[in-house]
């Protein structure tokens, strides 16, 4: 069986996803494609260099003109569901997210069943909740997007088998998801995959896509992350930050591994800065925690902090005991306490990993 990834992206990301694919290639040894959307002409790259494919612009005729976008969900997202197309090569296909960190390679992976067609791992903000974005309850949401299963899985990363994917037809069943559901829909891709494939994706554990909805609430030792998943506006590479959070942990992470790219670091750094007066009130609530003073701030997080992590563990001790993941079988009875501190703005934590910087 030959399988590949692939990474889908703008200009905008073009850098990150070199490196993402560089290191993607050392660690497990497989081809890497790189799919770039954006000005200029139309390029294959027949030969690549090391192992990583660097293409522009073979989706600009698959994608519909039409879908919907916003800033937070540009129109490259749907480049995930149309890659596959033009990469007619080989028998399994890895989609990985630009903001995801390879932690190490897995080859298990490669040989779990897919009868479906599809694996993913499920969203870790929908545990017992409605994505934060819809302001609705968890069932009035998925009936919005047609979703009549309980499970609904992060798009971030994705195995595909190949000849079943390219055997449908997705630009007519991506149209009609949007013109039934596309008012209502607000990750609209991922929306759909759900919609599509309700109750029929192969479902893995959060090792494979340990998502920031994960981070909190300690279970990386229960599944040592694969693939590491920024999954909201804060992404490492932005600025350095509180040396307790993750995005700390990864900010001089990820500069390794732009300079192993030879990317340039400093073109991702974020341009605005807080203003003044946020940087101080942050770092007044930061000073008043550490003396043991808890703020209104601090004791709101802390309080929807206990009530997230009690369903976060039922909902996956529960998988453990229906053995819904299909790559391990595991048992959960205590749930996990870490420790968290708070950096003024937000709870934090610093994962507990041991990280290959290859």
């Amino acid at each position: 069986m030959r399988a590949a990834f692939y990474i889908t992206v703008d200009d905008r990301y073009l850098g990150i996803g070199q490196a993402q694919a560089q290191r993607l290639h050392r660690l497990w040894e497989i081809d890497v494609h790189l799919l770039v959307e954006g000005v200029g002409g139309v390029h294959r790259d027949e030969m690549g260099q090391d192992g990583v494919f660097v293409h522009r612009n073979l989706m600009r005729d698959l994608i519909p003109q039409d879908l919907p976008a916003t800033k937070n969900w540009p129109r490259i997202v749907y480049g995930r569901i149309f890659a596959p197309y033009v990469l007619p090569q080989y028998d399994r296909l890895i989609f990985l997210d630009a903001d995801i960190y390879p932690l190490s390679p897995a080859p298990d992976l490669l040989t779990i069943d897919l009868p479906g067609g599809i694996a993913a791992v499920q969203d870790g903000s929908t545990i017992a909740a409605a994505p934060h974005t819809v302001g609705l309850t968890r069932d009035a949401w998925r009936r919005n997007i047609g979703l009549e299963t309980q499970r609904y899985f992060n798009a971030g990363v994705m195995m595909f088998d190949h000849a079943a994917w390219i055997a449908t037809d997705f630009r007519a069943a991506l149209t009609l998801f949007m013109e039934q559901h596309g008012a209502v829909a607000r990750m609209q891709d991922q929306d759909f995959l759900n919609n599509h494939f309700q109750g029929r994706w192969t479902e893995l554990s959060p090792r494979f896509n340990y998502q920031k909805a994960h981070f909190n609430y300690g279970y990386e030792q229960l599944f040592p992350p694969v693939f590491l998943h920024f999954s909201s506006f804060q992404k490492p590479w932005l600025k350095p930050d509180h040396p307790d959070s993750v995005h700390g942990q990864f900010f001089p992470i990820y500069r390794d591994m732009f300079s192993q790219a030879g990317v340039d670091y400093q073109d991702y750094l974020q341009a605005k800065r807080d203003s003044f007066l946020r940087r101080w009130r942050t770092a007044l609530r930061y000073r008043l925690s550490r003396a043991g003073w808890t703020t209104s701030k601090e004791k709101r997080q802390r309080s929807e902090w206990s009530k997230r992590s009690k369903a976060i563990f039922e909902g996956i001790a529960e998988d453990g005991r229906l053995n819904r993941y299909a790559d391990m079988s595991f048992s959960l009875s205590e749930m996990p306490q870490p420790e968290l501190s708070f950096d003024g703005r937000y709870l934090r934590r610093a994962l507990n990993l041991e990280i290959r910087r290859q």
